[in-house]
């Protein structure tokens, strides 16, 4: 469901300091909110502190937001730390492969096209 910006309350949390929102707002310009807000029955937010303050910076006037049921203080602050801390970073290795798959898929024409998927083929055959 979508709420207005306006809507949402932040309480009190455990990050307060949003750090350098520049690479998240670009994505998010470009592709969207690819992960909702969590805010609890009365609106305040639960998870995605970072995700708000840069729809706030961007001019939005809603966000994609996910209605979760909080018990207690408790529950709210295990999924506060929970969605912080499960998030895995790519490895050196995974960023490389992401890189050499976004050259792959950034030519145009048939011809790359063609090339494309025939080196997908080779790593499914060979798992590489």
């Amino acid at each position: 469901m979508k709420l207005k910006l306006s809507e949402i309350r932040v309480g009190n949390r455990i990050r307060k300091d949003t750090g350098d929102l520049s690479e998240l707002k670009d994505s998010m310009r470009r592709l969207g909110l690819l992960q909702p807000i969590l805010v609890d029955t009365n609106n305040v937010l639960v998870a995605g502190y970072r995700r708000l303050e840069s729809a706030k910076a961007l001019g939005w006037e809603s966000i994609e937001t996910r209605l979760v049921d909080i018990e207690d203080k408790r529950d709210r602050l295990i999924i506060e730390a929970d969605e912080n801390i499960t998030r895995r970073d790519f490895t050196p290795e995974e960023l490389q492969k992401a890189d050499q798959l976004m050259e792959r898929y950034s030519r145009e024409g048939w011809l790359w096209r063609m090339v494309a998927w025939i080196l997908d083929l080779f790593d499914r055959i060979f798992r590489r």
